[in-house]
């Protein structure tokens, strides 16, 4: 379970970081994405000395970089798009196994608690026949639980073999 939650913590810890890289506030990453940004003046200074053909002919080359540009933000986009998807898959595949281990450890958790109920009951008639045997010198052949209400088929079965078995019974009556 600890190793789960270990995991767990992890996979937050890289979605965080992931988050953080993507963050487009962060001046630097728009300027890995878009560009640095050109300024008015520096624009202004790529127009001088050119003629009405020679400014078009500009404008259709910043056209088809700003074209380029958004390609590749297009490219970039989905990329991280596709990488979204792949966490999130992976991200549900771990929530299923958690919850199935999970329920698995719930399960185990009463199995553990039912085989403790059922040693301590067994430990008690072990003890009282040993006690009968040291004490009185009488060794029970018999055994009779008075008040069965509650016990499951195993408890039913343990005192019908286990028990009888250890502690000599010839026969078991359960009222």
């Amino acid at each position: 379970m600890n190793r789960h939650r270990d995991m767990v913590a992890n996979l937050r810890t890289k979605v965080n970081q992931m988050a953080s890289t993507l963050n487009m506030s962060n001046f630097a990453n728009r300027d890995s994405l878009l560009g640095p940004e050109i300024k008015p003046a520096d624009a202004m200074r790529r127009t001088e000395g050119l003629d009405n053909h020679g400014i078009v002919d500009l404008q259709w080359q910043i056209m088809k970089e700003q074209d380029e540009g958004l390609e590749k933000l297009e490219e970039t986009v989905t990329s991280t798009k596709h990488i979204a998807l792949a966490v999130n898959e992976e991200l549900d595949l771990h929530i299923r196994l958690i919850d199935d281990l999970d329920q698995h450890v719930d399960v185990t958790d009463s199995r553990l608690r039912a085989n403790s109920h059922y040693f301590a009951i067994i430990e008690q008639i072990a003890e009282g026949n040993m006690w009968l045997n040291d004490n009185i010198g009488v060794v029970p052949k018999n055994s009779w639980a008075i008040d069965p209400f509650g016990y499951s088929t195993t408890m039913a079965y343990l005192s019908a073999v286990w028990v009888s078995r250890t502690c000599l019974f010839r026969g078991l009556i359960m009222r």
